[in-house]
């Protein structure tokens, strides 16, 4: 085994005898450690959260994703995933250490480092020589630059020349999270050219994608650029939507028979855009950029549009219940999906929570979400009948494949009389919802 301060080489990693660190259990980080100690390494998992490290010491995944309990079950019962809240001993025992923490963005739209930080700083005060240092966060441009090689710097040690130093931001979404660590291509930027190649042969023993080296600046700027294309795009979508709807046009036909163009890939419009990365990545070119004195219109314009499809859904519900013959102070409305996105329970930066706690003000919100255990203060149940029962209108806010099956001649019969359904998803076939007795009201249509 390699001993502990010994020089991480190629060949350690390859043959799998150097031990790993990973420093953060959430949604990427658990999955990435369940997976090394599944591809033979000894790895101990870092986090703030004595609920998920005993979850984990015990075999148990806190994470509703698709095949991650069996996994974290197997990883435990072999003795090659332990976990821990002292960060420091990750450090101490580990010769390879991936940061995969949160960096979320704050109510002033600009980044929050602070878990960053935080763990760079213990990384530097326990740091030694010939280790191999990975940060996996998404970062704002130049952040490894200007933040984390003066933190770690601190220890007296040289980056590049005394420890290696490498970036390679995760591109994985909740439902397919193991399945795209295993298969997607990556991008690592090293410090310098052993930085890359040692953390290349990491990955290169995880993925069977290919793995692509580069200069940590230039991998900042593609994983930001990645996920402000989807923005772009779905902020594209959002605005077909809104244009088809004056025009009396479906944007479901629109973009199905646009997209039969080769050259053409139209994303869904929706309620807003949720998640950890994507309402937030745009945010951090945006404020680099005018730290350089450049305003991104496009990328600028398209947050704006997204962040307020949760308003154009409420006025849609308005508009909807007064075609019944109601008005929204006073009705019941039935929300169905709290998460983000369909078939996961994350609830990071959801638009549901916009829209219930703007309708909360005026009316009763009984909200359903067949993953998720919680809403945002109103009334919640994993009962699809309790919720909808006496509802004034049915709010589909989330793509969960349970709702593209809904039983609606059922629903209808416990709803109030004209019952309306708005499809913030677009997931139901207006014809076919319209032969149940309730009208149907959808974006872009």
């Amino acid at each position: 085994m390699l001993r502990f301060g010994a020089m991480v080489t190629k060949k350690e990693i390859s043959d799998k005898s150097c031990k790993i660190g990973v420093i953060g259990l959430g949604y990427v980080g658990l999955p990435m450690a369940a997976i090394l100690a599944d591809r033979g390494y000894t790895v101990l998992g870092g986090d703030i959260s004595s609920k998920i490290v005993n979850k984990v010491n015990q075999g148990k995944a806190p994470i509703n994703e698709r095949g991650l309990p069996e996994l974290v079950e197997k990883a435990v019962k072999s003795g090659r995933l332990v976990a821990t809240v002292n960060t420091r001993e990750v450090v101490k025992k580990s010769d390879v250490i991936l940061i995969v923490v949160q960096t979320p963005i704050g109510g002033n739209k600009k980044p929050d480092l602070s878990c960053l930080k935080k763990a760079l700083e213990t990384i530097s005060e326990n740091l030694r020589k010939k280790m191999l240092i990975i940060i996996e966060s998404t970062l704002p441009p130049g952040t490894t630059k200007n933040l984390a090689i003066p933190i770690l710097n601190k220890s007296g040690l040289v980056a590049g020349k005394d420890y290696f130093l490498a970036y390679s931001p995760e591109r994985a979404i909740p439902t397919k999270t193991l399945e795209e660590i295993q298969k997607n291509d990556r991008i690592v930027g090293g410090i310098n050219e052993e930085s890359a190649i040692l953390a290349k042969q990491l990955y290169s023993n995880i993925t069977s994608g290919e793995v692509f080296t580069t200069d940590i600046a230039t991998a900042e700027v593609v994983k930001l650029i990645e996920n402000t294309y989807r923005d772009v795009n779905i902020a594209l979508a959002n605005e077909t939507a809104l244009l088809c709807e004056k025009l009396g046009v479906d944007v479901m036909k629109v973009i199905s028979l646009a997209n039969k163009h080769p050259r053409v890939n139209l994303h869904m419009p929706g309620p807003g855009v949720g998640g950890h990365c994507i309402p937030k990545d745009p945010y951090f070119l945006i404020d680099k950029a005018r730290e350089l004195g450049l305003e991104l219109k496009v990328i600028t314009s398209a947050r704006e549009l997204n962040e307020s499809m949760p308003k154009h859904l409420l006025e849609i519900i308005e508009r909807a219940l007064k075609a019944t013959g109601k008005r929204v102070e006073n009705s019941k409305v039935a929300i169905l999906g709290v998460a983000y996105k369909g078939n996961t329970d994350d609830v990071r930066n959801t638009p549901s929570k916009a829209v219930i706690e703007e309708l909360m003000k005026k009316c009763e919100v009984f909200s359903h979400d067949p993953l998720v255990t919680q809403d945002f203060g109103g009334k919640f149940s994993n009962d699809i009948i309790e919720v909808t029962r006496e509802a004034d209108c049915l709010v589909i806010l989330t793509d969960h494949d349970v709702y593209k099956s809904l039983d609606l001649e059922k629903l209808s019969k416990v709803m109030k009389k004209p019952g309306v359904i708005v499809d913030g998803r677009r997931i139901l076939d207006p014809n076919k919802t319209a032969t149940t007795g309730l009208k149907y009201f959808g974006i872009g249509l």
